[in-house]
């Protein structure tokens, strides 16, 4: 005995051509290959075809075509078309929320501000100095350079041109 929530498959799968005409308007015919299979949906009136899929860079993924119709007297038609993972397809991992992905990065870097927190007063001590240290190197070089002021007359002597009065 048959399921009575399930639709044959039949009357479906009699639209193929509806099916690639409708994925043809997004992929080269060429890249749709033989149809595969033809799922049903939890709606009776709704199946999936499922295409192979010939686009390179997806290996194992499958192209869908989702027909549907009003009741069991209509003609099936074309709803939507895509490219689908199919049975060992590659796919990216699972989403996780921000929040539990920042809950993992805060944890971590918890973690991490412990270990500075651990060092003693010593080593910032001589840090600061090294620190203090080097600024006062750059600003005694600084201050041994001449200042050049650049006046309109020395840009236009430069540039060629008599200065302007």
């Amino acid at each position: 005995m048959s399921d009575p929530t399930v639709s044959d498959p039949a009357e479906f799968l009699a639209q193929e051509a509806a099916a690639r005409s409708a994925l043809a308007e997004i992929a080269p015919r060429r890249q749709i290959g033989a149809l595969l299979r033809a799922d049903p949906e939890p709606d009776a009136n709704v199946f999936t075809l499922r295409f192979a899929s010939d686009v390179p860079g997806y290996p194992h993924w499958e192209w869908a075509a989702v027909l549907g119709r009003v009741d069991a007297e209509s003609t099936p038609t074309v709803l939507e078309v895509g490219l689908m993972p199919g049975e060992g397809a590659l796919v990216p991992p699972a989403w996780v929320p921000w929040s539990e992905r920042f809950a993992e990065y805060k944890a971590q870097h918890d973690d991490d501000s412990d270990d500075v927190d651990s060092r003693d007063d010593s080593d910032i001590d001589s840090t600061a100095d090294a620190e203090s240290q080097s600024d006062g190197d750059a600003e005694s070089e600084a201050a041994d350079e001449p200042m050049i002021e650049e006046t309109s007359e020395a840009t236009a002597e430069a540039e060629g041109s008599p200065a302007q009065e």
